[in-house]
């Protein structure tokens, strides 16, 4: 497959770029604004996840109550409390709950940011900064990371914290490794700890709080990535003396001061519901069942990998003879036990949503760093080529897609919408010609251009241009005109979603159609309409009958709702006669 596994020197502009002190890490931070902040103004709410975070974090604003968790007048404890604290102090400074939708996802702005050079921080500690530098923009640039950015919910804020706990470990493990035999003894060597004792105190407790405030963001899922971790290096060492280095009973003790005081009262406040639907409907119930329509079989992680890590996805599977060769590398078996036991874990579980095994990419990333910066890949042949037809098949398919769908669809291109996606495609060609032809230095400079280019078209251009989808905020414009308000409420039936809520206000009723009649009959006269998707309209107009009201039509708004994947049409209703 490959000519050699030995090391013959690769990527030296890169290398030579990650030598230059503090360059890298700025290249770095400059690479991740350009990745992630277009579009994060333009994109519109998305549902459903993101809508309730955010509208659950307005509340707060609007109550003053930073403690509970609610969403309207229903409590929302799936999640705990980090993520809406953390929402509410990016958006304070920009009016709270008047604050726009891109203050929401500073917090993910800024933790995939800090990711990608925390990836960095943590190749440099493994590899060296060659391979650490080449790994990071690799991770920089993977689709999936790239959606997490631009999305004010959990998956972005997690994925840092659980890079910060990886850092100090393999900080640990390489301290810890560098007193034993060398990088090839055998399996399961257990020779003497050296300086194991000397690891920096700050370091354990910025692991231990990176733990706690994981817990406090996502619950137990940070102990899945960074405890199986754990768990697997003490295995492998058939030691504890790793585990001792971190001061466990420190640790919990840290944890708990972190963690226990919202935990206790909240579990009190709300006589456990919190913990009921937390743990046991929503983190337990993942596991236990597929939920949310969001079952696949073991192995759909791997075919996912195909599409949300691109571009990094040939360049990984180049280092696979790395990986196989070299595995008692005390570095490369750090990131192999990185990967395996949260990957089977997370395939184990019925219900899978892509982001689950993000924080698994960035080994990912630098085992393909540090296969590329050895030099051990330079030399390719036979079928490894074909690997190269990875490299343009996201832009082509995502590319080609966004713009026929906007001409079919919305009967119109945006500017600067064809350009961004046909530079994306390009550059992913050019890509796959260096990679065929040996130059891989040349094909991750492209690959990562072209994913800043498709980065660019797909959410600051393409994306915000298919209003047919972006139902919300076209029923609240269209309710403000046919009322003449600028703050209208509404009483939607069938069409619910947690976005109409945000954009239309709090005071939003999701009811029946029977309800729905008697709110608009009670409200006549005010800025109220009642927005009904097509399929309940009858049973609305039935239901407004039989209350002697009679509810005249006054704007319709038709489009697709991507949630339950089907075409609808919402209707707007006031009283007949009513200015």
């Amino acid at each position: 497959m490959i000519d050699s596994p030995a090391p013959a020197g690769g990527l030296p502009l890169l290398k030579a770029v990650a030598r230059i002190p503090l360059l890298p890490a700025l290249l770095l931070l400059g690479l991740s604004l350009a990745m992630f902040v277009p579009g994060v103004v333009d994109l519109p709410l998305t549902d459903r996840d993101e809508a309730l975070f955010v509208q659950a974090t307005r509340q707060m604003h609007e109550t003053g109550d930073y403690f509970d968790i609610r969403f309207q007048d229903e409590p929302r404890y799936k999640k705990p409390i980090g993520i809406y604290w953390l929402q509410a102090a990016a958006t304070a400074p920009f009016g709270g709950a008047d604050a726009p939708l891109w203050a929401y996802r500073l917090p993910s702005q800024a933790a995939a940011v800090g990711s990608v050079l925390l990836t960095y921080l943590i190749g440099a500690v493994l590899f060296g900064p060659g391979a650490a530098f080449v790994g990071a923009m690799l991770f920089a640039s993977t689709i999936l990371l790239g959606v997490e950015a631009r999305l004010a919910k959990t998956d972005g804020v997690l994925l840092f914290l659980v890079l910060a706990a990886q850092a100090v470990l393999a900080a640990a493990w390489m301290r810890f490794r560098s007193g034993r035999a060398p990088a090839r003894a055998p399996a399961g060597d257990a020779g003497p700890v050296v300086g194991a004792g000397a690891f920096p105190i700050w370091a354990v407790v910025a692991f231990w709080v990176a733990v706690g405030l994981g817990i406090l963001v996502k619950g137990p899922v940070i102990l899945l990535v960074s405890g199986l971790t754990l768990a697997a290096l003490l295995v492998a060492t058939r030691s504890f003396a790793l585990a001792r280095m971190l001061r466990p009973l420190w640790g919990l003790l840290i944890v708990v001061v972190l963690v226990a005081p919202w935990l206790v009262a909240i579990g009190i406040a709300s006589d456990g519901a919190f913990f009921r639907e937390a743990l046991g409907r929503d983190f337990l119930g993942k596991i236990a069942t597929a939920q949310e329509r969001h079952g696949a079989p073991p192995g759909a992680y791997l075919l996912a990998f195909l599409g949300t890590a691109w571009p990094m996805v040939p360049f990984v599977l180049l280092a696979s003879p790395l990986m196989l060769w070299r595995w008692r590398e005390p570095a490369i078996l750090f990131c192999l036990l990185w990967i395996v036991p949260a990957w089977v874990a997370f395939e184990a579980v019925p219900t899978k949503l892509p982001h689950y095994v993000l924080p698994l990419y960035p080994a990912l990333g630098l085992l393909a760093g540090a296969a590329l910066v050895r030099g051990g890949t330079s030399a390719l042949r036979g079928w490894v080529k074909a690997l190269a037809v990875l490299l343009p098949l996201a832009p082509v398919v995502l590319g080609t897609a966004a713009i026929g769908l906007l001409l079919f669809v919305e009967r119109r291109l945006p500017a600067w919408t064809d350009l961004s996606l046909l530079a994306a495609i390009l550059a992913s060609v050019w890509a796959a010609r260096a990679f065929w032809q040996g130059r891989l230095q040349a094909a991750v400079i492209l690959a990562v251009a072209a994913s800043m280019a498709l980065q660019a078209g797909v959410y600051a251009f393409a994306l915000p241009a298919f209003q047919t989808v972006w139902l919300s905020p076209r029923i609240v414009a269209e309710a403000r005109q046919a009322t003449g308000c600028e703050a209208v409420t509404l009483a939607a039936v069938g069409y619910t979603e947690p976005s109409l809520v945000f954009f239309a206000g709090t005071g939003t009723r999701r009811v029946t159609p029977q309800a729905a009649a008697e709110w608009l009959a009670e409200r006549h006269g005010d800025c109220a309409l009642a927005a009904i998707e097509r399929a309940q309209a009858a049973a609305f107009e039935e239901a407004a009958a039989g209350l002697a009201l009679e509810p005249e039509r006054v704007g319709a708004v038709d489009g697709f709702n991507y949630n339950r994947g089907r075409s609808t049409t919402i209707l707007l209703y006031r009283v007949a006669g009513q200015p």
